[in-house]
């Protein structure tokens, strides 16, 4: 799956020292493909992107070197192709090609086999799947072929969390970029030796992360890159003309961001509503119903059904949020979660958050607490409560905003400068 770019200068490309990004899809890989953007633009770097799963079309598309599992393969690997060969006729749904998924599933699963047995190592996979990954020593061939001088990836767990272990094993350094709280991966990341760099979104998860032990020269509030462009002025008078089109200038305009409720968690007690999003909505489109100075934009989250029977309703004040996100939280004054990562978006944007409690996953999402949310309601106290704004705080985003890549970057340099001597 190699996909190698062109680069600004790429006369002197193989010159420069190389920086190893490593990330997943969704949000890791949006989180990092600024930095390596800039990285490459900028000419700082040789950029090579080890894209997994679904991270490789958006990497390839953005036009950097990208590969995969399939670049690591090597002529011992027989016993991990046919490992691969089995595993990936249990994929119910293919998120990367079909090569790619046969390296990824082999190289790993014979690590792990090799690391614990035959048999503990089926026992393992039959109970937690890809969970039970770890592949370290699949990243250090990475490492061993770019020879790069910094590698940056994610907090995501399995490969990205084993190239940072990789890294250390090599005395390559390291840059570990937290797209939101790093709740999940918490044991690790407060280790003083699980990457050189932790960046985090702002002074809450830092002080959080210190709390648990993490040296705080370790962690750096940079903010998350794949938010930067909520900060764009084109976005923001994209918003602003929505607010107008609407009609809604003069009121009060809240902003639903509606997500699923799972009936069950790995790892977490308890029972979710699966209607749960819907009767925050219901409670929602009833208070502005009530009180004419409120309006409403409804975003179902794409997994969900089509909000069709809130736009058939026809509301002059309550509507469903058709298109690209940002705009809208430019659109409105405050932001309705219960644990969408849009409550996060949202307080960068400089709207209030108020956040619905109620759901399996508030442990999670904790956005009072991380300074995301300025109050917390429940079900039962949306129709009386919204009536009333959040108090104003003022709320601005941390540093320079829509600036999280340039500071990234501006770590990975140092890092990479300490890599290189």
């Amino acid at each position: 799956m190699t996909h190698v770019a062109a680069m600004p200068g790429a006369g002197s490309a193989s010159s420069l020292p190389v920086w190893l990004f490593v990330a997943y899809g969704g949000g890791h890989v949006k989180a990092l493909l600024p930095v390596a953007l800039q990285a490459q633009a900028q000419g700082l770097a040789r950029v090579v992107f080890l894209a997994l799963t679904t991270a490789a079309v958006p990497a390839r598309e953005a036009g950097v070197p990208t590969f995969g599992f399939a670049d690591l393969l090597g002529p011992s690997d027989t016993q991990a192709l046919r490992h691969g060969e089995r595993l990936v006729q249990t994929l119910s749904v293919q998120a990367a090609q079909r090569e790619e998924s046969l390296a990824y599933l082999g190289l790993s699963y014979a690590e792990l086999e090799a690391d614990v047995g035959e048999s503990e190592a089926a026992a393992r996979f039959a109970q937690y799947g890809r969970q039970a990954f770890l592949p370290v020593r699949v990243l250090e061939r990475a490492i061993e072929r770019w020879q790069p001088v910094c590698v940056l990836t994610t907090n995501s767990p399995r490969a990205e969390r084993a190239a940072l272990l990789a890294a250390r094993r090599q005395g390559v350094p390291s840059l570990c970029l937290l797209d939101l709280f790093g709740l999940w991966e918490r044991d690790w990341l407060v280790r003083p030796d699980y990457a050189d760099a932790l960046c985090v979104l702002n002074p809450q998860v830092a002080s959080s992360l210190v709390a648990a032990g993490r040296p705080a020269a370790h962690i750096h509030v940079t903010g998350n890159p794949a938010f930067d462009s909520i900060h764009d002025p084109a976005v923001i008078a994209q918003g602003q003309a929505l607010r107008r089109e609407a009609g809604w200038s003069a009121l009060r305009v809240l902003f639903y961001a509606s997500s699923p409720e799972p009936e069950e968690v790995t790892g977490i007690a308890g029972r979710g509503d699966p209607a749960w999003p819907r009767r925050i909505e219901a409670q929602l489109i009833e208070a502005v119903q009530r009180d004419p100075a409120l309006a409403l934009w409804v975003r179902r989250h794409p997994s969900e059904a089509p909000a069709d029977d809130v736009e058939a309703a026809g509301h002059p004040r309550i509507r469903v949020a058709q298109g690209p996100l940002h705009p809208y939280l430019h659109a409105c004054d405050e932001v309705v979660v219960t644990v969408s990562t849009v409550g996060v978006e949202a307080a960068l944007a400089g709207r209030e958050v108020t956040q619905v409690r109620g759901s399996i996953l508030d442990g999670l999402s904790p956005y009072r607490a991380m300074g995301i949310a300025q109050r917390e309601l429940a079900l039962d106290a949306i129709a009386s409560d919204l009536a009333s704004p959040v108090a104003a705080t003022g709320r601005a985003a941390d540093g320079t905003p829509g600036q999280a890549a340039a500071r990234v970057l501006a770590l990975a340099r140092r890092l990479a400068k300490a890599g290189a001597t």
